[in-house]
């Protein structure tokens, strides 16, 4: 395969040339593509990976199946800012996309990096949207076979159409345990494991959610808000405004707000104590929550990567409460007709609370990152 990019360690800075690795051979980091941002060209198509295909680890527009994904909507919501003391508020509305999540766009890059390294069959496991989104993607390419694990507590979290390509293990536990078991069967039986937040494809293609916002605005935000479990979204947005910041495209590098429901925030409270690590005691072991796209236990191995993006861009990770929850995601159905899960309302919570705590001020630009909406019916 010819060269398009580099693999760049997040953590020694080690250099490889592309293959199908996740994580460094020195020193275990994550891994990330780098490009040759003097070639850079943004096209016209109605397919996002398309218009940003200079900036995607693939070297052949071949490799992607379209309608994947779609573009989708970043506008101002002054109601809504005017009701939380965010004038400057700008929403991302991710709950357009085919399975209503902003998982859609992890599901077509790690498929097209797949079948570009030849990889017709992997194992993975998730929350729900995840599989979810890479299950559609899947039963788009009739040479590829895919096979799901989760905790019992996230089965009606996914809308998976079983067949005999694509097959869903149900493990008494929660996703940290559902994750352990995927990666016990992708080991036995030799087969491709999706590794998650270290997958470099699915960050890949998570930043095109971001490039569009970018696009969309007429100005750089202040702050960039997106509610978290491992954070590998914070961390395709972080990178792609990196990358924007380099071409000029954004003026300066905004701060990044990391959000977490209150009953199951090991980051925040990590951050909060002033950790760089996280330690056993930070660990959940039974998740609950409204939240349930990002209820994870353990954030051990994610944490050091949102503490330097906190750190590096003057950010935060925070928690919201319950109830907080419940009220952003009435705000945003009422003033701004947008219907999103709580996760998603998680991240205007916060951005109340800290408008209310003058550590958001009238006059910054905010962009709140809505990642879905629920399948289930909670109501409002």
């Amino acid at each position: 395969m010819r060269a398009k990019f580099t693999l760049v360690c997040m953590l020694c800075q080690s250099e490889f040339a592309p293959a199908l690795t996740y994580r460094c051979p020195e020193c275990a980091g994550a891994l990330e593509p780098r490009y040759d941002l003097s070639k850079v060209v943004r096209r016209d198509h109605p397919d996002p990976e398309q218009v940003y295909f200079d900036l995607l680890p693939l070297v052949s527009r071949d490799f992607l199946d379209s309608g994947v994904t779609v573009r989708t909507p970043c506008r101002p919501a002054p109601r809504l800012g005017e009701a939380i003391g965010v004038p400057g508020l700008w929403i991302k509305d991710e709950s357009q996309q085919p399975t209503r999540t902003t998982k859609d766009r992890l599901a077509s890059l790690v498929t097209a990096v797949l079948r570009q390294f030849g990889i017709k069959e992997f194992v993975g496991s998730s929350t729900g949207n995840s599989s979810t989104a890479l299950a559609r993607a899947v039963r788009m390419d009739a040479t590829m076979r895919a096979r799901f694990f989760c905790g019992r507590d996230f089965v009606d979290n996914h809308e998976i159409p079983q067949n005999d390509r694509i097959t869903l293990s149900v493990v008494d536990g929660s996703y940290v345990d559902a994750s352990v078991e995927a990666r016990r069967y992708a080991t036995e039986e030799q087969v491709h494991f999706d590794a998650g937040f270290f997958n470099w494809a699915r960050r890949e293609g998570l930043k095109l959610a971001y490039l569009e916002a970018f696009d969309a605005m007429d100005h750089t935000p202040d702050v960039v808000v997106q509610a978290i479990s491992s954070g590998m979204g914070m961390l395709a947005a972080h990178k792609g405004a990196q990358e924007y910041l380099t071409l000029g495209k954004l003026s300066r590098m905004p701060s990044f707000l990391m959000v977490q429901e209150e009953s199951c925030a090991p980051s925040a409270r990590g951050w909060q104590e002033g950790r760089t690590e996280l330690a056993a005691a930070h660990r959940i072991e039974e998740p609950r929550g409204l939240a349930t796209a990002i209820l994870l236990g353990d954030a051990s191995p994610y944490f050091p990567y949102l503490h330097s993006i906190a750190t590096t861009t003057d950010g935060a990770i925070v928690s919201a409460a319950r109830q907080d929850l419940i009220t952003a995601r009435r705000l945003l159905n009422d003033l701004e007709d947008v219907d999103v899960c709580y996760a998603s309302a998680a991240a205007i919570a916060a951005v109340r609370d800290r408008a209310a705590s003058g550590q958001i001020s009238p006059d910054q630009s905010v962009l709140v990152n809505l990642t879905g909406r629920s399948r289930m019916i909670d109501g409002l």
